[in-house]
């Protein structure tokens, strides 16, 4: 019995996962370093972004400057994911607390399998409840 169709198996659900995970760390990356062009590249056409607790859907080029706005207000220091899980619609999310200049806040991103890869569909960055 071959262990050939195994093995493909097996190499084809890990580069899905390095994939996922590259993906996650660009978000990631982005969201610390407050850079909201690089972080827009990786949104999906039509976002749903809550910031502050004021969201709706809006188009990659008015997430970006309502981001931007955010970032200038509040510098970021680092991001740092604490949960991360699969919703029931296989998406992948992503739960951190990101530390500013300003104070913290609770980050919330899903990752949607599209064509060129896994995409931002939702983003929330909100007032963190927690004590630090």
């Amino acid at each position: 019995m071959s262990r050939w169709p195994l093995f493909v198996l097996f190499l084809l659900a890990s580069l899905a996962g390095r994939s996922q995970e590259a993906e996650k760390d660009r978000v990631v990356e982005a969201i610390s370093s407050g850079d909201p062009g690089s972080l827009s590249e990786l949104f999906i056409p039509n976002l749903d972004l809550t910031v502050n607790g004021t969201g709706d859907v809006y188009s990659k080029a008015q997430a970006e400057q309502i981001l931007r706005k955010f970032f200038d207000e509040h510098p970021p220091v680092d991001l740092v994911i604490e949960h991360s899980g699969v919703s029931k619609f296989g998406d992948k999310y992503f739960i951190g607390i990101l530390r500013t200049r300003t104070g913290y806040f609770r980050v919330t991103f899903f990752l949607k399998k599209m064509e060129q890869g896994f995409l931002v569909k939702q983003l929330r960055i909100e007032d963190s409840k927690s004590d630090f």
